[in-house]
């Protein structure tokens, strides 16, 4: 397995400690979010054409619970559409000390200023704060900041189910009526220039991982786009042929089948490990 520079070690991260990937069944994973209903469906379009999973989604887990999908929610609703009942997962387990659950950004677009401040007040149990300029620390719900330089913070819930809520009511607006972009940049010049329409970005109030615990537990679900998960390492273009998730075997089978999958693709010299950050124009 080559990997760029000479080091044998990237931080803490051993080059040749691959990504633990397993086959699971599906019923056996925890959505921690909502699934964006535009994307599953382009994916459930992809798969049909194309029959390939090429990123296995992300799965944490923990003693005696199911296991969190922490990345790929749009992955595995559209599979379970197509009827499968097994999934490759890269799992990890919730205590990795090298994983970390950041947050997405929303560049809106299509929607006015006015509107999105409108809504926001609307929501319930919802206050919301103009500033002369962006404050320190990480806002009560999330904040605003407009086009014009306007940064509107929106104080919300302090317990972690009113906060679900008000997000969901928040988001409701332009998850359904206008166009918006998960980004992790905040530099308006750069969304002005990259948005053609762009009106305002949207910055969240971060959530821990026992928060998704917590609220998995109890069958609630974030709005989609907001967490990011940060891995210590990760397993991209495996690009898994369905009809192995297909066959009419036990999970136990495609699993053993899996495992000799990757020591053929380590003898076959096939996988590769990129030390510096990576953007795919592909996706």
């Amino acid at each position: 397995m080559a990997a760029s520079g000479n080091s044998e070690r990237n931080g803490h991260l051993k080059i040749g400690e691959l990504p633990e990937l397993h086959m699971v069944g599906l019923d056996d994973v925890v959505l921690h979010e909502d699934a964006d209903t535009e994307r599953v469906a382009r994916l459930v379009d992809r798969f049909s054409a194309e029959g390939i999973l090429k990123n296995p989604p992300v799965v944490g887990r923990s003693p005696g619970q199911r296991s969190i999908v922490l990345d790929g929610a749009n992955r595995i609703t559209a599979l379970r559409k197509l009827g499968y009942s097994h999934v490759l997962v890269q799992e990890l387990d919730l205590t990795d000390p090298g994983l970390s659950l950041g947050t997405w950004h929303h560049a809106i677009e299509r929607l006015g200023a006015q509107e999105l401040l409108d809504h926001a007040g609307s929501v319930e149990g919802a206050r919301l704060e103009e500033m002369a300029q962006s404050p320190d620390g990480e806002p009560g719900l999330a904040r605003f900041h407009f086009r014009d330089g306007r940064v509107v913070t929106i104080q919300g819930a302090d317990d972690l189910d009113g906060r679900v809520t008000q997000l969901h009511q928040l988001t409701r607006v332009y998850h359904r009526f206008a166009q918006f972009d998960r980004v992790s940049y905040t530099d308006l010049k750069d969304l002005t220039r990259h948005y053609r329409d762009f009106t305002a970005l949207l910055i969240f109030r971060p959530f821990t991982l026992d928060d998704l615990q917590e609220l998995t537990q109890r069958d609630r679900r974030v709005p989609s786009g907001i967490t990011r998960i940060l891995l210590p390492k990760r397993a991209l273009r495996f690009n898994l042929q369905l009809e192995r998730l297909r066959a009419g075997l036990s999970v136990e089978e495609k699993e053993e089948w899996l495992q000799q999958a990757i020591l053929e693709r380590v003898a076959g010299k096939a996988i590769r490990f990129y030390r510096e950050p990576t953007f795919f124009f592909d996706e």
